[in-house]
């Protein structure tokens, strides 16, 4: 982290880390424009954030956002332990200079690149970046040596999809109402549902009326299947949760928390998550909760998930083309797998698929590597993980 820190500068970081804090406590107390969808972090300085998350997970860890800093800790860990051999790469300074500066609203490509070269280094190879040659065309990322042989790398960093985030605004619209009305009634409910058709094809109320039937029928819980999803909703015991805050403090909205209200931990699940809460000293952490109301919610039909399961052919298309004519070419394309195993099985068949029909168009293209970064959190665990593969 101190190499970074470096080419920001002590008073420029201070300002930055300040900045971070501050949008992470001021989304944590709910004190952020709801259009801004309550981000813990500004969209402006993505890096910023990233560097403080790899910061407080040293040197202050009640400022540490574990499910976001999942993402980001191994990354930055990564890239430490091959820091010497990175630092024998040609062009490293000016490539990091522009991650941390002109690049700091969209960071992922450029840390992409270092664990690419990184991983070139550990294997041997001679690496240098090639330098940005601003207003002409793009070119590719670096020229790697191993052996005898020297390729041209494109790296692409494919961002998740946009179509999970119109769900996730869409189901809050939708449980609106329900959450609301429980709140009101001062009853902790939970909800369970699956969708069998895509959420924008829901009906507005469909959800309202589930939470209707259920109170109309004094019955401790609700089950239902139908065209559109099948689910389950009832009363929401908060006794575990209650039991732990007796002699712990919990962060909020944290696997921890969703863990002792849900009864397990399921692994990148959606909740949308309204609560009464009593404030630790720092505010991030619950101390005590006597009214909850959680909804748990899977995206499961075939066209959703086939949405959700972007391929790579249009990034790979993009690579191809920043690769020089007559030289052995290497592409890497990195995501994030956090949509689902029924979207990752969709995606690994498009790529597959795909993969094997593109066209190069007279380049010689060699390789072709994918890697999947799969961020996690679990409650039981003290620290961030994240696995990933390659193929």
């Amino acid at each position: 982290m101190s190499y970074f820190r470096d080419f920001i500068g002590q008073n420029e970081w201070k300002k930055r880390r300040n900045a971070a804090a501050n949008r992470l406590y001021a989304a944590s107390l709910g004190r952020v424009d709801q259009t801004d969808r309550g981000r813990f972090f500004e969209e402006s300085d993505v890096f910023g954030w990233y560097l403080f998350l790899a910061e407080a997970f040293i040197d202050h860890v009640w400022n540490f956002e574990p499910t976001l800093g999942s993402r980001v800790v191994p990354v930055f860990k990564a890239i430490g332990r091959n820091l010497d051999l990175l630092l024998s790469v040609d062009g490293i300074e000016e490539r990091v200079r522009r991650l941390v500066t002109s690049e700091r609203r969209q960071p992922n490509g450029g840390l992409f690149e270092l664990l690419v070269a990184s991983a070139y280094r550990s294997s041997g190879a001679r690496v240098n970046f090639v330098p940005e040659q601003r207003g002409l065309s793009r070119t590719y990322d670096m020229d790697v040596d191993i052996g005898s042989r020297s390729f041209a790398v494109e790296c692409k960093r494919l961002e998740t999809s946009q179509y999970g985030e119109r769900e996730r605004t869409a189901m809050r619209e939708l449980w609106c109402h329900s959450a609301t009305g429980f709140s009101q009634n001062e009853q902790s409910a939970f909800c369970d549902v699956h969708f069998r058709v895509p959420i924008d094809r829901v009906p507005p109320d469909y959800l309202t009326e589930k939470s209707l039937e259920w109170l109309r029928s004094n019955l401790p819980s609700l089950l239902w299947s139908d065209d559109v999803s099948y689910g389950a909703m009832g009363e929401l015991d908060l006794d575990p949760l209650r039991d732990v805050l007796a002699d712990h403090h919990v962060l909020a909205s944290s696997s921890r928390m969703l863990e002792l209200l849900w009864g397990r931990y399921v692994r990148h699940a959606n909740y949308i998550q309204v609560s009464r809460l009593k404030l630790a000293d720092n505010p991030r952490y619950v101390r005590a909760c006597d009214l909850a109301v959680l909804l748990r919610w899977e995206s499961a039909s075939s066209e959703a998930i086939d949405a959700k399961a972007r391929d790579i052919t249009t990034k790979l298309s993009e690579a191809n083309d920043q690769l020089p004519v007559g030289r052995p070419g290497v592409v890497h394309i990195g995501f994030e797998a956090v949509e689902g195993d029924g979207v990752e099985r969709a995606r690994h068949r498009k790529i597959i698929e795909r993969a094997q029909a593109f066209d190069p168009k007279g380049k010689p293209l060699e390789y072709v590597y994918c890697h999947y970064f799969v961020p996690e959190s679990p409650p039981t665990r003290r620290g961030p993980s994240t696995r990933r593969s390659s193929g």
